[in-house]
């Protein structure tokens, strides 16, 4: 299941499907329900051995297919269900400190007592559609050094998106000096939190209830160290332009961007780190003579992490249009023969 949209505009994604039932035998049935739950799990409970401190299961929908008691020939029998999942929810993650998932749990009881039950789980994506690039300007004083780049509104895993940067002010007239880039570095960060929250009989352990512990990690996923590749031009206030390629490995895992009320939150950044030297030029003169002033200009963008589009759109724009929802067509005009004779012999009919 694919949402569409960021968690304030998506409609959410539709979940269709069969319950099937099969029985080598005649059975009388008390009850059977399906559940569509949320599991939320953290890595680090605020009691390391209790099962309810480091899962949460909530029950989003629920579907009873046998409210009484029923008998059931043998064979197969199957049972349809259908649920509109809340485009604001947060979408299937992954990370080292905690994990959402959603499942399918169906629960049947006979008359004997015994128990039958199973368990599916689905994922969900988030996807956002690409939108115009984001433009950013940076500027380092006291220097007159500004960074122009050109980043794409959002990014996804296992690929490589371009980064076009300009660097402008690298040459000052006055001094006769000018900088040189000499290193540029790139790096990706993944920064994930989650608030552990303790079961009704760990709440004294952190303070009282309402409280919750917070857990934060980062570590990078991808980076680079470029020392060549980019153009100088010394001419007027001087540029450096550099067009490069940055992306998450598919190999690496990671999640996409996750802002849940559950307590987890997923977000990553893109760092972007450049040496400058200084130069000294004099005039009429090729000779160049490293000052031994050198600079660190550091960067960093957020990145909106998430799935793949493809080709698939919202459930609410694969419906096809209904006969009630054609509009009412414009009026008609009924124009006779002597209306069409008194236009034609005015003089405004002859004018034009």
């Amino acid at each position: 299941m694919v949402c569409y949209g960021t968690t304030t505009e998506s409609s959410g994604a539709l979940l269709s499907g069969q319950l099937w039932l099969s029985l080598a035998s005649d059975l009388d049935f008390e009850s059977l329900n399906l559940t569509f739950q949320g599991v939320v799990s953290t890595r680090r409970p605020v009691s390391a051995h209790c099962q309810d401190c480091s899962t949460k299961v909530t029950n989003l929908q629920e579907w009873k297919f046998l409210g009484d008691p029923h008998h059931i020939a043998k064979g197969e029998r199957s049972y349809p269900f259908s649920y509109l999942f809340p485009g604001h929810l947060a979408a299937s993650t992954v990370t080292a400190l905690a994990s959402i998932r959603y499942q399918l749990y169906a629960h049947g009881k006979t008359s004997s007592g015994q128990i039958v039950k199973a368990t599916r789980e689905i994922s969900i994506a988030r996807a956002i559609l690409a939108g115009p690039d984001r433009h950013s300007l940076r500027i380092f004083p006291p220097t007159a050094l500004s960074a122009a780049l050109v980043l794409p509104s959002v990014v996804h895993r296992g690929g490589q998106f371009p980064i076009e940067m300009r660097l402008d002010g690298i040459v000052h007239k006055e001094n006769l000096t000018r900088w040189r880039l000499r290193k540029l570095s790139w790096r990706i960060d993944e920064h994930s939190k989650v608030l552990s929250q303790p079961c009704k009989a760990h709440v004294a352990k952190i303070g009282g209830e309402g409280k919750a512990v917070m857990h934060e990690d980062s570590r990078t996923l991808s980076g680079r160290e470029m020392k060549s590749g980019w153009k100088s031009d010394y001419s007027g206030d001087g540029r450096v332009e550099v067009l490069f390629q940055a992306g998450i490995p598919a190999g690496i895992p990671s999640a996409d961007d996750v802002d849940s009320p559950a307590g987890i939150t997923v977000s990553h950044n893109l760092v972007i780190e450049m040496i400058v030297a200084e130069e000294y030029i004099p005039k009429g003169t090729k000779m160049i003579t490293p000052t031994g002033a050198a600079r660190a200009l550091r960067m960093q963008f957020n990145l909106t992490c998430t799935a793949r589009a493809g080709l698939g759109i919202s459930w609410e724009d694969e419906c096809p249009p209904l006969y009630s929802d054609v509009p009412v067509s414009p009026p008609t005009y009924h124009t006779t023969i002597e209306d069409l004779d008194s236009i034609s012999d005015s003089d405004e009919f002859h004018g034009l």
